[in-house]
């Protein structure tokens, strides 16, 4: 999950770019750009992570996943809001 974080907070950019193309239309970018990386970073380690034990997380590690996301999340926020000021 480290190194999906740390990836994705280099290539914010490219998130942020490819929210403002589909000018959504409800909320605001600076939302629909947070939603779509916490849900690129979650979508990539789910998929690892079933590749690596042939089965899906089961409850307890959701609730780790979320937990760990929880933690970054300000960080990634803060992050979007820079790079659209």
């Amino acid at each position: 999950m480290e190194s999906l974080l740390k990836f994705h907070s280099l290539d914010i950019d490219k998130s942020i770019n490819f929210s403002k193309r589909l000018i959504p239309s409800q909320g605001n970018i600076e939302d629909f750009a947070y939603g779509l990386i916490v849900g690129i970073i979650i979508g990539n380690y789910s998929e690892k992570f079933f590749q690596r034990h042939g089965r899906n997380p089961d409850n307890d590690e959701l609730i780790d996943i979320y937990f760990t996301m929880s933690l970054r999340s300000a960080k990634i926020r803060k992050t979007i809001l820079e790079k659209l000021l």
